[in-house]
């Protein structure tokens, strides 16, 4: 049986104000990193939190967005959903994100969100053999959104569990997108979203309770380390040919050193594993000794912001996480657009960076 969100009641956000936020349990999170040029996007909403009814994710200015044709693989999605009809079970996701032609049922949803959007791209989720399609539309800001340095919106518009399949609520998704594209110019970027849930164990959206999270990206991050060589001698005796005879042993002592960056200034955490020829030889700095006539590869890993944990996946961890370090509402600063609603969280994405510098024995 293929599953398809329909959303049937869905207030436009865009002309509302927020004069206070109404009583509510809802603390998401927004998390943006980059990946081999392309952009991830992941979000969390806590498990007790109230049911997600629309959030809008602004792109920075400085960031490029295609225009792919439809039928594109734009990435892959992970997500979790809870499960209100089967006991409130968390059930793990998994998918692409592509982009799609519109349809009469994602016009109806856009509609319903307020949006008129550019582009349709579509999360195409499964669980358990079961189908999920969430559209995610591509929407060009106001003037006021545009002047303040967000030119494009990501809106989602989701069903109140009551009218979702087996009652489900998004918990968490992340998704990468080659359609964004990071700046080549290096800056210090503030993703921000608006949130907006059901008030609780309603239909209706809780326009007083909408939030403000954001996440803030730091470009370029970079990678340096430097490599050194010190000649080793020492004298041995040996046999050679029958007879004892003195011999000089040559060694070459490396000397590695490697700090990480965020546009030019240091990472908010980061840590540094070293390995020479695979095998770890230190952290951010140390130092190994190579026989004559050897060479082996210094390569130096930092995971940078990840100190928080990832976006859950419903999976055990992996090294592809999204992962990201939590800034707490003290991080985050209220944008003018969003007439009062609170600034709740910010984060920064966490990422992985590599460095290798091959060397070599003196002889």
């Amino acid at each position: 049986m293929k599953l398809r969100v329909v959303v049937v009641a869905c207030t436009t956000l865009a002309s509302l104000a927020f004069a206070g936020s109404a009583l509510a349990a809802f603390s998401p999170k927004l998390v943006v990193s980059g990946a081999a040029g392309s952009t991830r996007v992941g979000v969390v909403v806590g498990s007790s939190d109230d049911p997600t009814a629309q959030v809008a994710i602004y792109v920075p200015t400085t960031y490029r967005i295609g225009t792919p044709a439809p039928g594109t693989k734009l990435g892959n999605v992970t997500a979790t959903a809870a499960a209100g009809d089967l006991g409130g079970i968390v059930l793990p996701l998994t998918g692409e994100l592509d982009a799609v032609a519109p349809t009469p049922a994602t016009n109806a949803i856009a509609a319903a969100c307020g949006a008129s959007p550019s582009q349709t791209w579509d999360l195409h989720l499964t669980a358990q053999g079961q189908q999920l399609h969430i559209p995610l539309f591509v929407v060009a800001t106001s003037a006021a959104e545009a002047a303040a340095g967000y030119s494009v919106k990501l809106d989602v518009c989701l069903p109140p569990p009551s009218q979702s399949p087996f009652g489900t609520k998004l918990l968490s998704a992340t998704f990468t997108s080659s359609a964004i594209l990071e700046p080549a110019a290096a800056g210090d970027l503030r993703w921000t979203s608006l949130w907006t849930p059901y008030n609780p164990g309603k239909d209706t959206p809780n326009v007083a309770g909408s939030v403000e999270v954001q996440s803030l990206r730091h470009v370029p991050v970079r990678l340096r380390t430097t490599v050194t060589r010190r000649k080793l001698t020492s004298y041995t005796t040996r046999r050679i040919k029958g007879k004892r005879q003195r011999v000089t042993v040559v060694r070459t002592r490396v000397r590695f050193a490697s700090r990480v960056t965020e546009n030019g200034n240091a990472a908010s955490s980061a840590a540094i594993t070293t390995r020479a020829a695979g095998t770890k030889v230190g952290g951010a700095s140390g130092s190994f000794v190579l026989a004559r006539g050897k060479s082996a590869t210094v390569t130096a890993t930092a995971i940078l912001d990840s100190d928080s944990g990832p976006v859950p996946t419903g999976q055990p961890p992996t090294p592809g996480d999204l992962l990201f370090h939590d800034l707490g509402a003290s991080g985050c600063v209220a944008s003018a657009i969003f007439q009062g609603a609170p600034c709740s969280d910010a984060t920064v994405g966490g990422q992985t960076v590599r460095s290798a510098t091959r060397v070599t024995s003196y002889r």
